[in-house]
């Protein structure tokens, strides 16, 4: 990977999970890309910790053992990676070791007990028998399950096979059965599935020939430069969806689309749609803004819940909170004032955290609740300096934040504007969209909402919503 390529990877990464995203990025730093890691990372990840020994990790949505297990097997999984794990303090390490000793024997998922089983063995802690005796997924009845269902049974049988292995075991699996679904599906499955099958097999012994068209089919997916596409990217979602009807509001377009809220009823009604709360809130404010009805009961009942909306805002949670929030004001739904936390605004992550605060509120019509040690002051600086942020979404939220605290868009903030928005403006075919930023020249719809809601605030000085837009300064320059 070049530098460019590597910083986008990483950025990618590191929005979606805070550890887990690093997680996703050993496989590629072992392979040569030194940029995707480093030496800061073990710092990250050990700031993470909590007192009681487990990781924590927003992207997971909640507080319970399950989110702690998932989040405290990807940090000491970073950890190994790098070669930091024994440089971990004795006390904190007998915090953890104590605390998953304490899961030890409690019924709990396949999933949850894979990341017991692989934590204490990364601790080089031995696995209970508890764990080692959990017997192999049942697979006499696999011909007669749903597709659905054997995905599931495919995932728990990972699952055991991880927890056999963590404790130096040879996994019970039956070959002549997993061994036909690879064949007939390496065309077709998904690549976790692909990856957590062919692990299955290695695992159970399978000699090599029986992985031939998976190289095949991983070679003729792989693109010029490296990477390799997936298919299943390119399948819309309710976010991405929301994010139109905003960047349709924002340019004065009619939000009205018979076609899109069709496509929400069937997803539902397929039994396919995610039920977490975070995303039952989504489809609930993506037909309120399309089909201009009423708030439903559902709404207000997520958005009062803590477990999707977060009581309390953080430096770690902030982003979570924000567009959660932004998801409750479009459903119509009117969230309670959170606790804020305080943190020092030192780096750009933790800039960009108070920036998303400031916005967040403001976007949710309590722009009088921002906190004193978050002011324009101290954000003036950050707004000056686009090159201190990775991306052009993160720049875009610090200056709206910078302004809707007061800051001027005087001479020095216009010309950072220039260096740091402005020419990322436009791909092929979609002049008006914005660029990532950071390396990534793809067009993003949030990155193009952060940067027309900004322009559209500062009265259209950076000329980045569609022509004949209200407060877009190309029309003043037309006329």
């Amino acid at each position: 990977m070049d530098s460019a390529q590597a910083t986008s990877f990483r950025r990618g990464a590191l929005e979606t999970s805070s550890l887990w995203g690093r997680d996703w990025m050993i496989p590629l730093w072992q392979a040569g890309a030194d940029e995707v890691l480093g030496a800061r990372d073990a710092k990250d990840v050990n700031r993470l910790r909590a007192k009681g020994g487990w990781y924590v990790d927003s992207a997971l949505g909640d507080d319970g053992d399950a989110a702690h297990l998932g989040a405290t097997w990807a940090a000491l999984e970073v950890l190994d990676a790098l070669g930091r794990l024994d440089d971990l303090p004795v006390a904190d390490r007998a915090a953890t070791v104590a605390w998953l000793r304490s899961l030890e024997g409690q019924p709990r998922a396949l999933e949850q007990s894979s990341a017991l089983a692989r934590s204490l063995q990364l601790l080089k802690e031995p696995v209970p028998g508890s764990l080692t005796r959990i017997a192999a997924p049942s697979t006499d009845d696999f011909a007669a399950l749903t597709p659905d269902a054997r995905a599931i049974r495919l995932a728990d049988t990972y699952n055991y096979v991880l927890i056999q292995e963590a404790a130096g075991k040879r996994p019970d699996v039956n070959r002549k059965v997993w061994e036909p679904v690879l064949r007939d599906g390496v065309a077709t499955l998904t690549y976790e599935q692909l990856h957590d099958l062919v692990h299955v097999l290695k695992a159970a012994g399978s000699p090599k020939n029986v992985f031939a068209r998976v190289l095949k089919r991983l070679d003729g997916e792989r693109l010029d430069d490296g990477t390799v596409r997936d298919p299943d990217a390119y399948i819309g979602d309710p976010d991405a969806s929301l994010f139109v009807q905003r960047l349709r509001m924002l340019a004065g377009w009619s939000r009205q689309d018979p076609g899109l809220l069709t496509a929400v009823e069937r997803e539902e009604k397929s039994g396919e749609a995610g039920q977490k709360g975070a995303e039952r809130l989504n489809r609930a404010a993506l037909r309120k803004v399309t089909a201009d009805g009423g708030t439903s009961e559902q709404a207000r009942q997520l958005c009062a819940d803590p477990q999707v909306l977060p009581a309390t805002v953080t430096e770690r949670n902030a982003t979570q909170w924000q567009r959660t929030t932004l998801n409750c004001t479009d459903a119509g739904a009117s969230p309670a004032t959170p606790e804020i936390a305080t943190w020092n605004l030192d780096t750009p992550d933790r800039v960009v955290a108070a920036a998303t605060v400031v916005v967040g509120l403001a976007d949710s019509g309590r722009r009088d609740r921002v906190s004193s040690w978050i002011t324009a002051e101290a954000l003036k600086q950050w707004a000056r300096n686009p090159d201190r942020f990775t991306s052009v979404y993160t720049y875009a939220l610090v200056v709206r934040a910078y302004s809707l605290l007061g800051g001027a868009p005087d001479v020095t903030l216009r010309e950072a504007l220039g260096r740091g928005i402005t020419p990322y403006q436009g791909c092929a075919g979609l002049p008006d969209l914005f660029q990532v930023g950071g390396g990534d020249t793809a067009c993003d719809l949030k990155t193009t909402w952060g940067v027309w809601t900004l322009d559209r605030q500062l009265n259209g000085i950076i000329g980045g919503l569609p022509t004949g837009t209200a407060n877009n300064g190309k029309r003043a320059t037309v006329r």
